[in-house]
């Protein structure tokens, strides 16, 4: 496998995958229970403190190695960060929509209908 293309499939997944994840992880137990606005906000929350370390993290580590901040070359990564972590609380209500469609379909029983 070409090394950019490995880089490339672990920052997705680093990025991508993993907020997504732990934000529906969060959510999951209170979307079962019919509660989806308090699983969407707190698996929401659980996406912003990761991507909010993750974009400390980047800018700690470009103010410590180069002075990159008078120039505008930091600002193509942040945006790509910031958009990952809206692009990932967007996906996570696709799912909650998805798992409050899956319980609801399970409630009712074919007898009743």
């Amino acid at each position: 496998m070409d090394v950019t293309l490995g880089l490339l499939l672990w920052w997705a997944l680093v990025y991508g995958i993993f907020p997504i994840a732990l934000g529906s992880l969060v959510g999951l137990p209170f979307w079962l229970r019919g509660r989806v606005i308090l699983g969407n906000a707190l698996g929401s929350a659980a996406i912003a403190i990761v991507m909010t370390v993750f974009i400390l993290q980047f800018l700690f580590g470009t103010l410590t190695t180069t002075s990159v901040f008078e120039t505008e070359a930091w600002l193509l990564p942040l945006g790509a960060l910031v958009f990952a972590g809206w692009l990932d609380v967007l996906i996570m209500f696709f799912l909650s929509g998805a798992v409050e469609q899956r319980v609801s379909r399970r409630a009712v029983r074919p007898e009743e209908v």
